[in-house]
């Protein structure tokens, strides 16, 4: 410790220059952290999201889609409202995602790396030479493979991946003038869709379409009062940019529409919603939040230090400890390539309010050492030589908690409490060198040397709070019997609420209800198809395989259990077309919608003689000749639903909401009739957003047991090392177990889900043992001093409890600052945080002095005076 002391003495200025030069270096990186609003929060090796990457080698049509819903409430089937759902298909068809910045970039790339790689240059150059287009999309797709042969920086070499997807972001459409119809003109099979350009026919539409189970429900509403334009996105799920930019992009194909047809916009509605959609809006909030909570909570902050300490030092040191630590780490995740995401947006107020508890404690024991008429170097010594013990205790601890939330699987929890943890390492390097430092060069700011100043102690400004807290607690221990019973009836009604906890994703319903995207998510959920896909692929693992009555009647079987279901919509799939085709090659007689049988009795007439001859034809034959007719006519939408060799067979379906509780009640019913229907020799795979946010439901669940379970015995097995006792270790851990029962007995009495911002509560509530450790170490110190335990514990909280209520005052407020997100679960997340410190400061003075005789037993010092417990 001397050691340490005398180092940052000698050394300050170069201390402080050192300091500033490390922020400098990760101040200049903060232009390269980046934002990744990927929804799905688990890794694309997760089960519940490669499903669908697998899929997506195989079958166009699964790939995320916007949607583009026009509503008129006399029906769409009129010309106006057909000749904007046509124009705004084929404005999308030709939708480009890139920009000038992009040009400019990439030409930049071109010269950089031209040197290095003739053939990169060239490449560049075709692609630049006629301005952007999708045509360049083949040379484009080239790019990702020249670039991993040079030395491209990180952020670099995410502009080449995702460039080809922007330049060429449409990967299938669908609606009524994209969705493929079968009809029969002059004996002939005809494949292509019912709107086949503008001024159309309507009634003619209409009788294409109406009764189409390929198009009812997918392309228009029942009632005919909705059409769906349909747009699979091809750009990637971690561009959250170019995301954006496909939002942006069709607003602003719905909105010159609407400014070039005014009659049109007054008849018709027009929504725009999707999972691409839901992507750039969480974008936007990131975006939001990080330009407003962050100065706010930083001033928030500085407004509690000026009310709590009143002196220019003890404002600038805490609030220069945080934002140097904030600065350091979102600089490590820019240089780690490490996104900004929906939690991870969040990082920045978790810094400022916490990671300021060291510099707050060091400060407000150093005022207390001068109010003991130290000097300002022999208060900074002493302060040091207090408090360097439990601020490094109380880090490694909080340390822990964190460490532990990278158990999970759901990638943003873990990045989170990767960088909380890393955050919280470097604000105490930088409270243990700055404050010794800037007061052994600079002494104070603003102290008045003069003995008056030392008759008006800090802490005698606040002798009001910890004479209130002596009163209240003096009870406590006058009463101990009582109150203990108390709290045992607490604990076990809020335990008793843990096991009735919610956990829950809502999706869309987490934004605010003014919010456009949930209004137009909810209203595509109401009137047609849902926001929600999913895909059940069936393989057969041989050729052809899929061409049999047998598995396309398994097939229709599954489309019958999905519309059996709530919350499913709609679905699309092989037998869809198989009966369509059946229906349409015998002149629509309503007889023939339905699949072939076993074996069929074929009739044909000669035309010239009218002799009639029939034929038996077996159903598996019906079917392969079906797909060949209808790709001879032309079609090609096939590959939504089968694959190149027709081994597999993929049926998507669409559900109306965004509950991953209802997801997951969902696919509980079909794993349960897919085990008792699944034919021998075929597998089934389940894909799509129901799957995966099923997964992260139960990552939560199993992460919130497992990860909150570990991180509490790893704090308690650090406090027992760390304490030399194993009594101590567990009185100061039993605040923070009591805490955690009771916060989350609190979300269940008051309905509130653990959810994906919720979930990181926990690890915050276990790591923040300061209260405990703090108020420990003033025990110790009173009762070396002679004391005896119940006036040791009256002392502490006297004098060390003004300290703990200020620092939850602190976190509190500051973490109120996310109330002014428009995202509910950081909402939550900042009341229930500031819950769950001010319950944890208060049990930690409350358990402590309640189970003080048992667990620090010992000695009193003969000669001291045991304390009065009178009022």
């Amino acid at each position: 410790m001397q050691t340490y002391l005398k180092l940052v003495e000698r050394y300050a200025l170069v201390v402080l220059l050192a300091l500033l030069g490390v922020t400098a270096f990760f101040f200049l990186q903060l232009p390269k952290l980046t934002t990744d609003s990927n929804p799905y929060l688990l890794p694309d090796t997760h089960p519940a999201r490669k499903t669908i990457l697998e899929m997506q080698q195989d079958f166009t049509g699964t790939f995320d889609a916007a949607l583009i819903a026009i509503h008129n409430r006399n029906g769409v089937f009129n010309r106006q409202t057909l000749d904007a759902v046509y124009d705004m298909t084929l404005a999308s068809r030709r939708m480009l995602l890139v920009n000038d910045a992009d040009r400019d970039q990439l030409a930049a790339l071109r010269d950089k790396y031209a040197a290095q790689s003739p053939e990169w240059k060239s490449t560049v150059d075709a692609i630049l030479a006629d301005g952007l287009s999708q045509n360049d999309f083949k040379l484009a797709e080239s790019l990702p493979a020249l670039a991993a042969k040079l030395p491209l920086e990180d952020a670099e070499r995410a502009f080449v991946d995702f460039f080809p997807r922007r330049i060429n972001p449409i990967k299938e459409l669908a609606g009524m003038a994209a969705t493929e119809n079968m009809v029969v003109r002059d004996g002939v099979l005809v494949v292509r869709p019912p709107l086949v350009g503008r001024g159309a026919e309507p009634e003619q539409v209409r009788g294409e379409v109406m009764g189409n189970a390929l198009q009812v429900g997918g392309a228009v509403s029942a009632d005919a009062t909705v059409a769906l334009v349909v747009v699979e996105l091809y750009v990637k799920q971690e561009d959250a940019e170019g995301q954006l930019r496909a939002y942006e992009a069709f607003q602003k194909i719905v909105d010159d529409y609407r400014g070039a047809h005014p009659d049109f916009a007054k008849a018709n509605d027009t929504h725009i919603a999707g999972v691409p959609i839901f992507i750039a809006e969480q974008k936007k909030l990131v975006d939001r939040d990080m330009g407003t909570l962050f100065p706010l909570v930083i001033g928030v902050v500085m407004v509690v230090l000026v009310l709590f300490f009143r002196r220019p030092l003890g404002v600038i040191l805490p609030l220069t400890n945080v934002v140097l630590a904030a600065i350091w780490t979102l600089g490590l995740m820019a240089v780690n390539r490490a996104p900004l995401d929906l939690i991870t947006s969040v990082l920045p107020v978790f810094l400022i309010t916490i990671c300021g508890a060291d510099a707050i404690h060091m400060l407000s024991e150093y005022y207390t050492q001068r109010a003991d008429g130290h000097s300002a170097r022999e208060a900074a010594r002493r302060t040091m030589r207090v408090m360097v013990s439990p601020v490094i205790l109380t880090t490694v601890t909080t340390t822990a908690g964190f460490l532990f939330a990278t158990m999970t699987n759901i990638s943003s929890i873990r990045s989170f409490g990767i960088y909380m943890a890393i955050g919280l390492a470097f604000a105490q390097l930088i409270a243990l060198l700055l404050v010794p430092a800037w007061l052994s060069l600079f002494g104070e700011l603003g102290w008045r040397r003069a003995k008056t100043a030392a008759a008006a102690p800090a802490r005698a400004r606040h002798e009001w709070l910890g004479q209130a807290l002596e009163r209240l607690f003096r009870g406590v221990i006058r009463h101990r019997a009582a109150y203990g019973l108390g709290f045992a009836a607490l604990l076990a009604g809020a335990g008793f609420m843990t096991t009735r906890i919610h956990v829950e994703d809502a999706g869309s319903s987490y934004f605010m209800q003014d919010n456009p995207f949930r209004q137009a998510d909810e209203f595509v959920n109401r009137h047609v198809a849902g926001t929600s896909p999913g895909w059940i692929e069936v393989s057969t693992g041989m050729p052809d395989g899929m061409l049999t009555v047998d598995k396309v009647r398994f097939i229709e079987a599954i489309d019958t259990f999905l519309a059996a279901q709530p919350n499913v919509t709609y679905s699309y799939s092989l037998s869809k077309y198989i009966k369509r085709l059946n229906l349409v090659m015998h002149d629509m007689d309503l007889a023939y919608d339905r699949l072939p049988q076993a074996s069929e009795t074929v009739v044909s007439v000669d035309p010239e003689t009218g002799e009639r001859t029939e034929a038996v034809v077996k159903g598996d034959d019906i079917v392969a000749q079906s797909v060949l007719m209808y790709e001879n006519g032309g079609g090609s939408d096939l590959t939504n639903v089968l694959n190149r060799d027709f081994s597999k067979a993929v049926t998507m379906f669409t559900m109306n909401t965004t509950r991953a509780s209802e997801y997951d009640a969902l696919l509980t019913a079909l794993n349960r009739w897919l085990a008792d229907n699944t034919p021998p020799g075929v597998q089934v795979k389940l894909g799509g957003t129901p799957v995966i946010w099923t997964g992260v439901l139960d990552e939560i669940i199993q992460g919130q047991l497992s990860s909150a379970l570990y991180a509490l015995l790893a704090v308690a097995t650090v406090l027992m090392l760390w304490l030399r006792s194993v009594r101590q270790g567990i009185l100061a851990t039993l605040p923070l177990a009591a805490t955690m029962v009771c916060y989350y007995g609190f979300m269940a009495t008051f309905g509130i889900d653990l959810n994906i911002g919720t979930a990181i509560i926990s690890f915050l509530v276990v790591g923040i043992v300061d209260y405990s450790v703090h108020y420990l170490h003033r025990i110790q110190i009173a009762r070396e001093e002679g004391l005896a335990l119940d006036e040791a514990l009256l002392h502490a909280v006297r004098h060390g409890g003004q300290s703990i209520v200020f620092n939850v005052a602190v976190f509190s407020i500051g973490f109120l600052t996310l109330l002014m997100s428009e995202f509910t679960p950081i909402v939550h997340l900042g009341a229930l945080v500031a819950l769950a410190l001010s319950i944890s400061g208060a049990m930690s003075l409350f358990l402590i002095t309640l189970l003080a005789p048992a667990f620090l037993r010992g000695r009193r010092t003969p000669g001291t005076a045991a304390v009065s417990t009178a009022a």
